[in-house]
């Protein structure tokens, strides 16, 4: 396993996290949560990353539940991510839920699921730009002196509003975002699957290489698609509405090629090209086998040149 250091965070993450999307993170699948994290933390890895609103909260109850059997709470960099807005039973999302008041209170609850008195990075999990954000970092810096949460950053917010963020916590004397969440993986979609989410384009990723300025990816192996499965959030019809085009064909076949040089699959490569970019990264991987979990892992025996990494995005 590689590390990184997350600005202020004494603890180094592993770069490549534990994502709790699957449905093993539920009631009835605690025996291979068990196995999932006891493989992971076997390997190296640290970092689990859940949110209030995954499985509607009950992703964040399940990883509560292995870490009051396991003990375990000091081995893990625990991530969790509030504000999102409200999902109807038929996927339907409600209006923004942005504010301090959504802050402090899905922190709480999240906090309650998990049986921890803090998180070590907090994330606000969409945006709306029509709020202030000078209220949410004095939020946040409040929450921080208050030891309920170590680091804190935004997922699915522009670089823009990171950056005045940022500006504003500077001039206020506070601290400010210290980490990005943004998609990203070799595939480009040609739409998000969710309402309000962002991928990391061209000019994100000169912005993170230009400040060394952390990104925790997700939706790395693109639903799937990089190893021509879907996952089990996603469908067949959902993959190919957002990842089939000519070019992420392309890119696929390249990483598959690649990876047969290597003695490596596509998935591998794909993941790799993630794991190489030139600023600091964590990965987010979603499995629910530990088979798959040792796939993504083999990704770490691959290090990509820049001409390489030009090859697969189809710049050379």
């Amino acid at each position: 396993m590689r590390y990184l250091d997350i600005n202020r965070e004494p603890r180094p993450v592993s770069v490549i996290g534990l994502g709790t999307t699957s449905t093993i993170f539920g009631p009835g699948g605690d025996d291979r949560v068990d196995a999932l994290i006891a493989a992971f933390l076997e390997a190296g890895g640290n970092c689990i990353d859940t949110a209030h609103i995954y499985g509607m909260g009950q992703s964040e109850k399940a990883l509560g539940r292995w870490l009051g059997r396991s003990g375990r709470r000091d081995e893990v960099f625990l991530v969790t991510k509030g504000c999102h807005p409200q999902v109807d039973a038929d996927g339907r999302f409600g209006p923004p839920r942005m504010s301090p008041e959504a802050i402090e209170g899905d922190l709480s609850e999240s906090l309650e699921r998990l049986g921890t008195d803090h998180v070590d990075l907090y994330l606000l999990h969409r945006d709306d730009e029509s709020v202030e954000f000078g209220p949410l970092i004095e939020t946040l810096n409040a929450e921080k002196e208050a030891g309920r949460i170590g680091a804190f950053g935004a997922s699915n917010w522009t670089i823009d509003r990171i950056d005045a963020a940022n500006r504003y916590a500077a001039d206020h004397d506070l601290e400010g975002f210290t980490v990005n969440s943004p998609g990203l993986s070799l595939a480009r979609p040609t739409e998000m699957f969710y309402p309000g989410t962002l991928f990391a384009d061209d000019s994100t990723r000169r912005w993170h290489a230009d400040r060394q300025f952390p990104m925790l990816a997700w939706s790395t192996l693109a639903a799937g698609f990089a190893g021509g499965t879907t996952t089990e959030a996603s469908s067949v019809d959902e993959v190919a509405r957002v990842y089939f085009s000519d070019d992420n064909l392309e890119r696929r076949r390249r990483a598959e090629g690649l990876g047969r040089d290597r003695g490596l699959t596509g998935l591998q490569v794909a993941l790799a090209f993630v794991l190489s970019q030139p600023f600091p990264m964590v990965a987010l991987v979603g499995p629910s086998k530990v088979p798959n979990l040792n796939e993504a892992l083999g990704a770490l025996e691959l290090g990509l040149t820049e001409q390489e990494m030009a090859y697969l995005d189809l710049e050379g």
